[in-house]
């Protein structure tokens, strides 16, 4: 839509559940969503599209990469063990403190299944091209780690002209 010669910004709804997903597709002109293991995002660019969803997908996906697979490992569990506890618990833990204290024993496990961690950028490329294999048009990366530069460097060099390629 244009008014008054510009162009009306686009409504994207932000879904982490099937049924948000299904929601969006009546008011939003696109969809986001953030990495999920792959039968529930395929679940939920289904319920967006079935209903009528016709934008864009996009995706956000937190990476942990580092040229030791120890070293990403330490990276994901240090900067995002705190992030990996479902609503409404996320939702009532007020302060920075407590995140610390209820997130003190999650394994880097538990973080795999919310961060794509591993030190081989062909696995981190196979990861992504499976994302886009789903549907979604637009993926943006995040990479959990402090130092960005090297993370920026691997994957500038290595993986997204593969991705590129594949498209």
């Amino acid at each position: 839509m244009t008014v008054f010669g510009f162009h009306a910004p686009l409504l994207v709804g932000a879904a982490c559940s099937v049924a948000t997903a299904r929601w969006c597709a009546e008011w939003a002109d696109g969809l986001i969503t953030t990495n999920a293991p792959l039968p529930h995002l395929r679940e939920m660019v289904d319920a967006y599209r079935g209903a009528g969803g016709r934008g864009k997908l996009h995706l956000q996906v937190h990476v942990s990469w580092a040229p030791d697979e120890a070293e990403a490992e330490g990276i994901a569990h240090e900067q995002w063990r705190s992030n990996v506890f479902p609503p409404p618990v996320c939702w009532d833990i007020d302060h920075v403190d407590t995140f610390d204290i209820v997130s003190e024993h999650v394994d880097i496990d538990v973080v795999r299944g919310v961060v794509n961690v591993s030190s081989d950028l062909g696995r981190h490329t196979a990861q992504l091209a499976e994302y886009a294999a789903l549907g979604f048009d637009e993926i943006a990366l995040h990479h959990v780690g402090r130092e960005q530069d090297a993370w920026i460097d691997a994957f500038g060099a290595h993986v997204l002209p593969q991705l590129e390629d594949a498209a």
